[in-house]
């Protein structure tokens, strides 16, 4: 087989996988806002299953666990292991990954299995996305506020405002600067995870409503709209 006959077989069996794969893609899209997130909730599952463990070990809901899980991750930690723990996670995906693989040769693909939700009709639909885009238009304002608040912060537009976070950032960057970074990654993890342990929930609660009370009372920064000038002058 010359070259030339080489790349041309290489060229068809290319874009006879990706005519497969495109076929798969338009063979699993559905119609309606309501069944796309049934669906996407339902992929999403082992993330946020994942995410609700490390929470219910981060609010120490059972103290055991979450102390077993914060010794070991303080070990790794302080034993330098972080990159180790990592690696070793990347490999227990490709294992899973190969033996699934071999098991399942020869058996048909299993697809997702998805509770349809019940049907919208048009005006229901359309309240959906009337809500959705409210939300969103909130997310918006709020994320808005912030800037502006960290506008202020920054530019100390409220003096009284900015001295303790020109207070907090002198303490973090000599911090920054004098401890080694492993301490600083223990100390950020201890601090983070251990906060709603029994010893510390209620300073961390007094702590969060303080926080809470100083953040609310920062004025937001200015602004200004201006309309663009149309000019409505006909040529």
């Amino acid at each position: 087989m010359t070259s030339l006959e080489r790349a041309v077989k290489e060229s068809r069996s290319s874009y006879k996988k990706a005519v497969l794969a495109q076929e798969t893609v338009d063979g699993v899209k559905v119609d309606g806002i309501d069944t796309n997130l049934a669906v996407m909730k339902e992929l999403l599952y082992p993330v946020t299953e994942l995410g609700t463990r490390l929470l219910s070990l981060a609010y120490w809901e059972d103290p055991l666990k979450s102390l077993a899980f914060c010794l070991v991750f303080t070990y790794i930690i302080c034993r330098g292991w972080l990159s180790y723990a990592f690696a070793l996670a990347l490999i227990f995906i490709t294992i899973f990954m190969a033996l699934t693989r071999l098991c399942s040769q020869g058996k048909p693909v299993d697809g997702v299995k998805v509770i349809a939700p019940p049907t919208m009709n048009t005006m229901e639909q359309l309240l959906a996305v009337q809500n959705a885009i409210s939300q969103a238009e909130e997310l918006i304002q709020d994320g808005n506020i912030v800037l502006l608040k960290l506008r202020a912060l920054l530019l100390s537009i409220f003096p009284q405002a900015s001295e303790k976070s020109v207070v907090a950032l002198l303490l973090m960057a000599l911090i920054l600067a004098s401890v080694p970074s492993k301490y600083i990654l223990l100390l950020t993890f201890l601090e983070a995870f251990t906060r709603y342990s029994p010893m510390r929930k209620a300073s961390t609660e007094r702590w969060t409503r303080r926080l809470r009370e100083w953040w609310f009372s920062i004025p937001a920064a200015p602004v200004v709209l201006e309309r663009a000038k149309e000019d409505k002058k006909k040529r």
